[in-house]
C-alpha cells in the first residue's frame, strides 16, 4: 500500500543508463517532483469521485457506499503515512546533486501519463470493471484510489515546503532508483 511513497521514489529515480548531467543535450528531461505529484494527486482524487459516484448509479446505497470509500481512503492514508519508503524518499531528497544551470523539463502531460502507471490505472479499470457485479467493491476501490491521490496531494505540499526551506526545486530523472537533482531558486 505504499504506491504513493514508490512513485515518489520513481519520481526522485532515474533510469540506470542515464548520461552525466553536463551532456545536457544526451540527458533525459527531468521531471519537476512537486508538478508530478499535485497533478496525479488530482487526477487520482477525480478520477474517485467519479467512481463513487457511478457505484451510487450503479445501485450501492449512498451511505454504505460513502463508508466503504472512507474506509478505502483512509487505510492506504495510514499505511502510506506510516510506511517505511516514504522516510527513505526523504532521505534520498536530502542527498540531493546540485544542479548549476537550468535543467530541461519533461512536459506536464508526459509526467502525469508515466505516473499513472500502474496504480491509478489499474485501480481505474478495477473500480469500473466491479461496477456491475458489486458496486460496493467499486465504492472501496475508488476509496483506495482516493487515498492514493490524498496522500499524493499531501507529499506536494510536504515537498513544496522542504523546497522552500532549502531555497531549491527538486527535480528527477524519469524512472527508478536513480539520481535526483536540487535546482537553486
Amino acid at each position: 500500500m505504499e504506491l504513493v511513497a514508490a512513485e515518489a521514489a520513481a519520481v526522485a529515480g532515474a533510469a540506470a543508463t542515464a548520461t552525466e548531467p553536463e551532456e545536457r543535450s544526451a540527458a533525459p528531461a527531468l521531471i519537476d517532483a512537486r508538478a508530478q505529484m499535485l497533478l496525479i494527486g488530482i487526477l487520482r482524487l477525480a478520477l474517485a469521485a467519479t467512481g463513487l459516484a457511478a457505484a451510487i448509479v450503479a445501485g450501492a446505497r449512498s451511505g454504505a457506499a460513502a463508508a466503504l470509500f472512507a474506509a478505502g481512503a483512509l487505510i492506504v492514508l495510514v499505511a502510506i503515512m506510516s510506511g517505511r519508503r516514504g522516510r527513505l524518499v526523504w532521505l534520498r531528497f536530502a542527498e540531493a546533486e546540485r544542479l548549476a544551470s537550468p535543467a530541461r523539463t519533461e512536459p506536464r502531460r508526459l509526467s502525469l501519463a508515466r505516473a499513472t502507471y500502474p496504480s491509478t490505472i489499474g485501480l481505474t479499470v478495477l473500480t469500473a470493471i466491479a461496477l456491475w457485479p458489486q458496486p460496493g467493491l467499486a465504492a472501496l476501490l475508488a476509496g483506495i484510489l482516493a487515498g492514493l491521490g490524498g496522500a499524493a496531494l499531501g507529499f506536494a505540499v510536504q515537498l513544496a515546503a522542504w523546497e522552500r526551506q532549502r531555497g531549491a526545486r527538486v527535480f528527477a530523472e524519469p524512472g527508478r532508483g536513480g539520481r535526483i537533482f536540487e535546482v537553486p531558486q
